[in-house]
């Protein structure tokens, strides 16, 4: 014993330093030794009892207090580990990417270097605007760099309208780069990409294109390994997603893709909410949608094509009555050219024969003035010839 207390040493106890203060069990550490705490005996009353509750719910609180701040440090600790964390991983994805940049554009630049002829005048043509509108790679070896090149230069243009790039053995890393062609370009209709192996991350990245592309009419992504052999479903439910924001697309081609029923749901509920695609090809999938899901499908591509068959007609129906009242307004712009000519020649007539008839009065006029000069001539002649004759009567009467 100690001081009247009464001590026992006991091993060091697991508490952290923070809670050991306010702990009414505390134990009192000294070297090695850990003494209890006094043990304080009163009289059992009411006021004692009241005390005792008091200083137990002031522990209570002090210790709930201690627990809480120590939460808080911990969890402030944890946050800080968990962006120290992101940080670290941000950069180490920074920098991988930046690799992967450096390792893209030296590939490029070696390609550009070693590329043929085909490929290298179908490349100007795309970069100039010149190319002709449906374009092949038969007979053109695509790697993932040649593919970069020919997507860069398809971005901006838009002479091209479609491109055939059939059983090229495109592989995961070009869909990035058909991706990144289909968000910018603004004038191609049709891609083919039938027979590769583009797989799931590609079907990903190309729904997220068909979001923002607003011309493409017509893809064909037949037998591409879009679900790993029907595994993983994730990137055709990306693309399947995208349709419900895509407005231009008429033809979707998915046949031999292993896809499941669990993706021909998102299929057929996107595809309800799209009113422009007109043919989808779910055909040749092992583990294919079910019969429901493809009747809906097809319910839906049979409504679109009425409302398009419906479009088409009244379009057609407003070219006839443009044609026909543009044909009267030609034929009423005719008449009244004619009526003007008409008019023109009446008063042009009318003008010259005015202008005849004042000719013709000058013409009287001035021959009227030669008649009377001549008439006075001839009276100033006869008076002077009697005037001469009158004076030669006057002479002889004289003589």
């Amino acid at each position: 014993g100690c001081g009247g207390r009464l001590a026992m040493a006991l091993p060091s106890p697991q508490i952290p330093e923070e809670m050991a203060a306010f702990d009414e069990e505390e134990n009192e550490v000294r070297g090695t030794l850990v003494f209890k705490p006094p043990v304080e005996i009163l009289p059992k009353t009411r006021r004692t009892e009241e005390m005792q509750r008091k200083k137990l719910e002031l522990l209570k609180k002090r210790k709930e207090d201690a627990e809480k701040l120590l939460k808080e440090k911990e969890q402030k600790e944890k946050e800080k580990r968990q962006q120290e964390m992101q940080v670290k991983k941000e950069k180490q994805r920074l920098e991988l990417q930046k690799k992967e940049q450096e390792r893209k554009r030296r590939e490029e630049e070696e390609q550009r270097k070693k590329k043929d002829g085909g490929l290298d005048r179908l490349l100007h043509s795309l970069l100039d605007n010149i190319s002709a509108p449906d374009i092949t790679a038969c007979g053109i070896d695509l790697n993932p760099a040649r593919l970069r090149l020919l997507c860069k230069n398809l971005s901006e243009n838009t002479s091209c309208r479609s491109i055939d790039l059939n059983r090229k053995g495109l592989i995961e890393e070009d869909g990035d780069s058909l991706a990144g062609m289909l968000e910018k370009n603004k004038g191609l209709l049709k891609l083919e990409c039938e027979g590769n192996n583009l797989g799931v991350q590609a079907a990903e990245k190309i729904g997220e294109a068909l979001r923002k592309n607003d011309t493409l009419r017509s893809l064909n992504l037949e037998s591409n390994n879009l679900t790993a052999s029907g595994g993983d479903q994730k990137g055709i439910i990306k693309l399947a997603d995208a349709l419900q924001e895509n407005k231009s697309l008429r033809v979707l081609m998915l046949s031999k893709n292993g896809i499941t029923q669990q993706a021909g749901e998102y299929f057929a509920r996107a595809i309800e909410a799209n009113d422009t695609l007109t043919l989808v090809d779910l055909s040749g999938n092992d583990a294919s949608p079910s019969v429901e899901q493809l009747r809906r499908i097809d319910a839906v591509v049979q409504r679109n094509r009425e409302r398009l068959s419906t479009i088409r007609r009244n379009e057609r129906r407003e070219r006839f009555a443009l044609y026909n009242e543009e044909f009267r307004c030609r034929q009423h712009a005719m008449q009244v050219e004619a009526m003007r000519l008409e008019i023109e020649a009446m008063q042009e007539r009318r003008l010259n024969r005015m202008k005849a008839r004042s000719e013709r009065w000058v013409e009287e006029i001035l021959d009227l003035k030669e008649d009377e000069r001549r008439k006075q001539e001839e009276l100033s002649k006869e008076a002077a010839l009697r005037a001469e004759t009158n004076k030669s009567k006057g002479k002889k009467k004289r003589k």
